[in-house]
């Protein structure tokens, strides 16, 4: 397999077809020029973009009416780029076309009442009204459409002969359209249109038909070549769509799309499958697309170093400039984050885990979220459980807020627990998915939800400490078990949940003087059952008492985790081998960052340490070593773990153990 280079550069380049000379200032000299400065590998050009203009000579589509007609500035990218050893390969859109919807209206998306689909796009907008922020309308790619699709596909593959890979963009944007020709094709294959399951199922159907066409032509023209479809293509809950790519890109802008440790468990997750993945950020402030907005370059340099924590290669958005030429402070700004990436990136990639913990994913991006954000504040290292072949793999198993079991994994979680396994289960997870019985072997029986909304928890003083032992709120009220087991914390219920009829105060109704007769926190052998959604909690809440009980909850199943570190809460830790070069690699990364409006900054980055670190290693350390410094660190080693100090680390600081076989 051909790998992916790490530092990939995605630039945009949707342009209005009411601005004239496009790509008039493009100098092949001046390009390549940026791309050394950003210590750029690879990047991804323009063939066709959102307004729906080509930008090489074109006999399916139409060439940018403001550009030299006959000029294949795609082309000259491309070549630029070989040139100088950088990888281009080159981009198409698909669900978004403004030319196409609009001289195709029959190609756009219709909803169940038959009226246009769009993102945030009024159709019956006048021509002076404001645009809104991503406005377009959907395509659909079971018609016509997909026909003029495969000829263009086609048209490039043959044109470059060359050409590196292609990158298909707004793949997924429904489940379903009601236009004329999903009609019709439903009838035909016997489906009813009024009915939504069938509606999806069909469009499921021309939804692979069109991937497929697309990849069979890619392929006979570029067998080693790579093909990513984007909007959909490498998402958890999308797995039906994960085989038609070649690599992930894992889009992600942390500044808005749902913070910075949204990354971990997609990059845990994409890494499992056995492709190479790549994480996607901006080097914009806000969002995509943005003209004059810059992230610093030190945010800029974390957020790489955050993907090769987690062992991403790594793709930075731009956008040029309609006049063909790139930006001078933008490629010096992702240049200094690149330039830290090359001089570490060897040690980052082809890495195994060496966590003992993992934890059970779901589809719900936001519950994924949510345990995620508590296991990296409590400075947990885990992995994620990817089939229920690899429970066996693991210490302990912690299944999320309201995590279902299904029945293949059932037998699975029984066995795991015969053979000794522990379990952490939190606020209503580990029932079966059509029952609410738990499908784990436990003395526990599931009683329902109180009917609160919110109560208290009251940890007994003796099993926790660095705790408030007064009853602390919890922000939703918890799961009710009964059966036989070690109590470890409590619950107070209060006096009546919060109405226009019964309230207290301000805000929450206080607690009443004696306990519930049901568990906070029990333990049954091997298992802990966590009445409350804690992690849901936290994301909401960020409470740090909420946080210090799942972690010494967690410590009481593993009291001697892969690794241990002392740093702050918004420190971040791996740990993890790298077999075939005989080391371990330990990541610390410290960012703090501060929502400011609607957009998450990271501006400051101040000094950490003195880190104290212990690791669990199966191999006699030869030499403890911080790169790229090179600067060696006194080490010793007992009972299977190294010890060692970091004096002082800013944003991030790798580690490498090395050891002889």
């Amino acid at each position: 397999m051909n790998r992916l280079p790490a530092r990939e550069v995605h630039l945009d380049f949707h342009t209005s077809g009411d601005i004239q000379d496009i790509g008039s200032r493009f100098d092949k000299e001046q390009f390549q020029e940026m791309l050394q400065v950003g210590h750029v590998n690879s990047i991804t050009v323009f063939g066709k973009g959102h307004h729906g203009y080509c930008y090489y000579p074109t006999k399916v589509g139409t060439q940018h009416p403001g550009m030299e007609q006959g000029r294949d500035l795609a082309g000259e990218m491309m070549d630029a780029c070989h040139e100088i050893g950088v990888r281009a390969p080159l981009y198409l859109t698909v669900g978004f076309s403004a030319l196409d919807a609009q001289e195709h209206p029959e190609w756009i998306i219709r909803n169940r009442d038959g009226s246009f689909s769009g993102v945030n796009y009024d159709f019956e907008a006048l021509d002076d009204m404001p645009k809104p922020y991503c406005s377009w309308a959907n395509l659909c790619t079971a018609g016509g459409y997909r026909d003029y699709l495969y000829r263009l596909t086609e048209e490039v593959c043959q044109r470059y002969k060359d050409l590196d890979g292609l990158f298909y963009d707004i793949v997924f944007v429904t489940d379903y359209c009601y236009c004329d020709d999903c009609i019709r094709g439903m009838k035909e294959m016997g489906l009813n249109p009024e009915t939504e399951a069938d509606a999806k199922e069909y469009y499921q159907v021309q939804k692979k038909k069109t991937l497929d066409g697309i990849r069979e032509i890619f392929f006979r023209y570029h067998p080693y070549g790579s093909i990513f479809f984007n909007s959909g293509g490498a998402e958890i809950h999308m797995p039906q769509w994960h085989y038609a790519s070649t690599h992930f890109e894992l889009e992600d802008l942390p500044t808005k799309w749902g913070g910075y440790d949204k990354m971990p468990i997609r990059a845990m997750y994409f890494g499992g499958k056995g492709k190479d993945y790549l994480g996607m950020t901006g080097k914009f402030h806000e969002s995509w697309g943005e003209f004059g907005g810059y992230k610093t370059p030190e945010a800029l340099r974390y957020e790489c170093a955050s993907l090769l924590t987690w062992g991403a290669r790594i793709s930075v958005g731009d956008q040029m400039h309609p006049l063909g030429m790139l930006d001078k402070a933008t490629y010096e700004n992702i240049g200094y984050a690149f330039s830290y990436v090359e001089k570490i990136e060897e040690y980052c990639f082809d890495v195994q885990v060496t966590s003992r913990i993992a934890v059970m994913v779901g589809t719900d991006a936001i519950m994924n979220e949510a345990i995620a954000k508590l296991m990296l504040d409590s400075h947990i290292d885990f992995d994620i459980v990817r089939a229920p072949s690899d429970v066996m793999k693991y210490e302990l198993i912690i299944l999320p807020d309201r995590y279902r079991v299904t029945k293949e994994y059932e037998t699975a979680l029984v066995e795991y627990q015969k053979e000794g396994g522990k379990l952490l289960l939190l606020g209503g997870s580990g029932l079966r998915e059509d029952a609410d019985e738990f499908a784990i072997s436990t003395n526990l029986r599931y009683k329902g939800r109180s009917s609160y909304d919110i109560d208290y928890l009251e940890v007994i003083p003796d099993k926790f400490t660095d705790m408030i032992y007064s009853p602390i709120l919890s922000y939703t009220s918890a799961h009710i078990v009964e059966g036989k087991g070690e109590v470890l914390a409590g619950v107070r219920e209060p006096y009546f949940s919060r109405t226009y009829g019964h309230y207290c105060s301000h805000g929450n109704t206080p607690y009443r003087e004696e306990s519930a007769e049901y568990p906070a926190a029990i333990s049954d052998g091997n298992t802990i059952y966590v009445a409350h959604e804690i992690a849901s909690m936290y994301l909401n809440k960020g409470c740090a008492y909420h946080r210090r009980y799942f972690s010494q909850l967690v410590e009481m199943l593993v009291p001697d985790r892969n690794v241990e570190v002392t740093m702050p809460v918004q420190g971040r830790v791996r740990f993890v081998e790298q077999k075939k070069e005989n080391r371990y690699i330990l990541h610390l990364l410290y960012g703090s960052p501060v929502q400011r409006g609607d957009v998450s900054v990271l501006e400051d980055f101040p000094n950490i340490g003195p880190v104290k670190v212990r690791a669990s290693v199966k191999h006699d350390i030869s030499t403890v070593t911080m790169q790229p410094q090179g600067k060696t660190l006194d080490f010793t080693q007992k009972d299977g773990n190294v010890y060692f100090t970091v004096d002082m680390f800013s944003m991030h600081q790798l580690v490498s153990l090395d050891y002889m076989k």
